[in-house]
């Protein structure tokens, strides 16, 4: 067994040399000399090393979190070090790629799984009829609390006045923007074109592939309620869903071993590309964030949670451990989603058939720090920009962070899409986006804390209101 061992960490070991070796030439091409062999060598030791560290070292010694946050500390110092010394390109082009194809790995099996999450749970509820009213339920909940989130985001914005007096953050964009334009864009790397073209042509769903979530969740709906009504007809189909469920649950765990590899990426590239003086300008904008969020999960643990769903908040924060470590690790609601399920039918006691309706609807549609994050960011931006938002402009942005949330994926950086839209509502510059980009990744993963959150909390809340029709209608 310990040979079998030996030879399978070798094996591993060679093709991640041989990969390694390849990313490191490639990074320092063309060896037109001595110096840049030297400079090759090194590049494919540190990615050797980078493999082996988060791949055999980590998680021989660390849980999953312990992982992540070490990630992101290494990674965020390992890009300030490379852009010290003029080898930015070598994060932002070879060693962006562990982050693409995470991110890219995490997208290719969410669609599916809400399908068949939501056709499980519709089909596991069985009466079609509970359909209308566990759905109206849902709905109403989700909409008051992202409601509620933007609020909190207007206010705490609005408080602390994050943006004014930042007005070196919009010329910083303008002159990069110029310097665009003058010298053009430069040709692509290969670690470039590999992101850029090879990966996403390679690693997409060819299913569901630019679907909408909303359109896959309304098949599901319609599919899930006629596997019901079949009954035993129907059960053939139905364990075959269920078979596939925990398939793509499987596939989900197998990418979350790249997890702290993607994550140290991903913070290497932010801290190259933008340096730690950009980030220290935005820390009162990533404060103002945190701050927001803070406060609206405080209101669904520590108010909604005990009140609605009469659940004691430490019970609820020790239940969803797991899934906020998965939730913040990954900064992803669809990818959390098997751990969310799990974490709420299992260690909080909630109805299972009903958890996997609503939380995958809530994974969809119920983006609580989505909103709350695309509202500060939004009048962040204006406050940059020294534009005065009247109380109708900012009622616009409210009402506008509440619908898009709705259409916002559950996946890393989903959410930068539709700043767009808020900030058109309101005539903010669109260009804007530039100036929070930096930190998005930072603040992504935060607020996918919150959306996780809040879909729980909805899910206790409806299954506690679902059991209460039961038990009277069983007492009458």
């Amino acid at each position: 067994m310990e040979q079998r061992t030996f030879h399978t960490w070798m094996r591993n070991a060679l093709l991640w040399a041989a990969l390694a070796l390849i990313l490191g030439i490639a990074a320092a091409w063309p060896l037109t000399g001595f110096t840049q062999c030297v400079t090759a060598l090194a590049h494919s030791l540190f990615f050797f090393l980078s493999l082996f560290i988060f791949f055999v070292v980590l998680p021989r010694y660390c849980t999953l979190p312990i992982q992540i946050f070490i990630a992101m500390l290494t990674g965020a110092l390992l890009g300030w070090l490379y852009t010290a010394f003029g080898y930015a390109p070598v994060i932002t082009d070879y060693l962006g790629i562990f982050g693409k194809l995470f991110i890219l790995l995490l997208k290719v099996v969410i669609l599916p799984l809400i399908f068949v999450s939501v056709l499980c749970g519709v089909a596991g509820i069985g009466d079609v009829r509970k359909l209308g009213g566990l759905g109206a339920k849902t709905l109403c909940y989700y909409f008051v609390t992202t409601a509620i989130a933007v609020l909190i985001g207007l206010s705490v914005v609005n408080l602390l006045h994050p943006g004014v007096g930042r007005e070196t953050l919009k010329e910083d964009v303008q002159e990069q923007n110029v310097s665009l334009q003058d010298t053009g864009v430069p040709s692509e790397s290969l670690g470039t074109k590999i992101q850029k073209h090879v990966l996403p042509a390679i690693i997409r769903n060819p299913i569901m592939a630019g679907q909408s979530p909303v359109v896959v969740i309304f098949f599901a709906l319609l599919l899930g309620a006629a596997l019901a009504t079949l009954g035993k007809e129907g059960e053939t189909a139905l364990h075959f869903f269920q078979a596939l469920d925990k398939a793509f649950i499987t596939i989900i765990m197998w990418v979350m071993k790249m997890a702290p590899i993607g994550v140290f990426a991903l913070m290497a590239r932010v801290l190259s590309e933008l340096g730690p003086a950009y980030i220290i300008t935005l820390a009162k904008y990533c404060f103002t964030v945190l701050l927001g969020l803070g406060l609206h999960f405080f209101v669904l643990t520590f108010v909604i949670c005990p009140l609605l769903a009469r659940i004691s908040p430490w019970r609820f924060l020790r239940g969803m451990a797991p899934a906020f470590q998965v939730s913040f690790s990954t900064s992803s609601s669809s990818a959390t989603l098997p751990v969310t399920i799990r974490c709420v039918s299992k260690r909080i006691g909630a109805d299972e058939s009903i958890c996997r309706f609503v939380l995958p609807v809530g994974a969809t549609i119920n983006m609580d720090g989505t909103a709350l994050y695309l509202t500060v960011a939004s009048i962040f931006i204006a406050q940059v920009y020294g534009i005065p938002l009247s109380l109708q402009a900012q009622l616009m942005i409210f009402l506008t962070a509440v619908l898009a949330s709705v259409g916002t994926a559950g996946i890393p950086g989903a959410s930068i899409g539709l700043m767009s839209i808020i900030l058109a509502s309101a005539q903010i510059p669109v260009e804007g986006i530039g100036i929070v980009v930096g930190v998005d990744r930072i603040l992504d993963m935060s607020r996918t804390l919150i959306n996780v959150t809040g879909d729980s909390v909805g899910a206790v809340i409806v299954s506690r209101s679902e059991a209460g029709e039961a038990h009277n209608t069983h007492a009458t």
